[in-house]
C-alpha cells in the first residue's frame, strides 16, 4: 500500500536506513531461501537463517523472539517462563504496544498496552534487502474485534531485517474517514549478562516521567544511567541510546526515527518475583529501552495518512576501559 500525503511527524526522508526498509522495489515472496514457516511452542511463527543471523517472529502479534547474530549471544531476551497461547502476551522479545500503551485510559478492563501484541498477524513474505538482510513483513487489518476495543478502520504494519543489525519499521495508516491519534510503542527486551553491571547512555540531560516514584517529572544527570532498583521511566528522546553490556562484553546500540519518547524498564527483583512469566532470576539478563510515542508525544492521523516508526538495532565488542 502506497499512503497518501503524510504529517509532519509521519514522513521519513533521506535515510539510508529509510530508503532499504522503505523503498526496496523487490516483492514480498511467499517462499525465500533461509525463510520458514513453522511452528515453535505451539504457535505459528517464521524462521530464519542464515550466514549473518538467525531469527524467529511469531505471527502472534507480530512478536519478534530471536535475533542472534552470526558469532554472537542473542541480543533479544526471552523469558524462559514465557507462556506459549493463543491471545496470551509473550514475556520477552519485542511486544507491539498499540493502539494504547499501558492500561487504557477509560476502560481498566480492556487488554494492557492495546490489542497488537496479541492479535494474529498475517504474513505477507520475505524478501532479499539491498544490505543483504533478510526482510519479513506482517499485517494487521481493522476489523469487527479491534473496532470493540478502538473504532478506526486502520492498517497496522511490521517490517523486519534480520542481519548483522536488525531493522524495525512499525507502520499505521489511516483508513478511516475520521482522524484518530494512538500510543505505540516497540517495547524491546535486550538481553544483558547483568544489568547490575550496565550503563545506559544517551538519555543525559532528558526530562523524563518516573512511574515508580508516583508520575513525577524529573531531569537525568550528566552521567550514564545505572541500574540498582526497579526503573520504570518515559523519557522525552528521540536520540540514541547505548546499552554497554559490561559482563556480556558487549554494546548494543539504538537508533530510531520519528519516535519522541523512550522507556526504559526493569521490574528489579521484588516485583519480577510477583511476575511468573519472568522469573525470580529472569529480571537479571533484560533491560527493555522502547522506542515510543506515547503520552504527550501520541500520533494523531488524517485520513488517508500513515506513520512510520523506524528502529535500528547494532552490536559491537565492548571497548576496553
Amino acid at each position: 500500500m502506497k499512503p497518501a500525503a503524510a504529517s509532519k511527524r509521519s514522513v521519513v526522508r533521506g535515510q539510508v536506513k529509510e530508503n532499504e526498509m522503505t523503498q526496496d522495489d523487490s516483492k514480498f515472496l511467499r517462499e525465500l531461501p533461509g525463510v520458514e514457516l513453522t511452528e515453535q511452542h505451539g504457535l505459528p511463527a517464521v524462521r530464519v537463517t542464515s550466514k549473518t543471523a538467525a531469527g524467529l517472529v511469531y505471527l502472534q502479534g507480530a512478536h519478534v523472539a530471536l535475533w542472534q547474530p552470526a558469532g554472537q549471544e542473542p541480543v533479544i531476551w526471552m523469558s524462559e517462563n514465557a507462556v506459549y497461547a493463543p491471545g496470551k502476551a509473550l514475556r520477552g522479545g519485542v511486544p507491539i504496544c498499540f493502539p494504547w500503551f499501558g492500561a487504557h485510559p477509560e476502560h481498566q478492563e480492556f487488554p494492557a498496552h492495546g490489542f497488537a501484541r496479541t492479535s494474529a498477524f498475517q504474513y505477507r513474505g520475505a524478501r532479499l534487502g539491498a544490505a543483504k538482510r533478510i526482510q519479513l513483513e506482517f499485517a494487521l487489518e481493522s476489523d469487527e474485534q479491534t473496532r470493540a476495543w478502538f473504532p478506526h478502520a486502520f492498517t497496522a504494519t511490521l517490517r523486519v531485517a534480520f542481519g548483522r543489525s536488525l531493522g524495525l519499521e512499525f507502520t499505521v495508516s489511516n483508513l478511516d474517514s475520521e482522524p484518530f491519534s494512538f500510543e505505540e510503542a516497540l517495547h524491546s527486551y535486550f538481553a544483558v549478562a547483568d544489568v547490575t553491571r550496565t550503563q545506559l547512555s544517551g538519555l543525559e540531560g532528558a526530562r523524563y516521567v518516573d512511574k515508580v516514584r508516583e508520575q513525577g517529572v524529573f531531569t537525568e544527570g550528566p552521567r550514564t544511567l545505572t541500574f540498582v532498583a526497579e526503573t520504570d521511566r518515559i523519557y522525552d528522546s528521540a536520540g540514541k541510546c547505548t546499552i554497554d553490556d559490561h559482563a556480556g562484553q558487549r554494546t548494543i546500540g539504538i537508533e530510531k526515527e520519528n519516535s519522541a519518547a523512550t522507556v526504559v524498564w526493569n521490574p528489579w527483583r521484588e516485583r519480577a518475583s510477583q511476575m511468573p512469566d519472568m522469573g525470580a532470576a529472569g529480571w537479571q539478563g533484560m533491560l527493555c529501552v522502547e522506542s515510543a510515542n506515547v503520552g504527550k508525544t501520541r500520533v494523531t492521523l488524517s485520513p488517508g495518512q500513515s506513520h512510520r516508526l523506524l528502529v535500528e538495532v547494532s552490536v559491537a565488542p565492548r571497548k576496553a576501559g
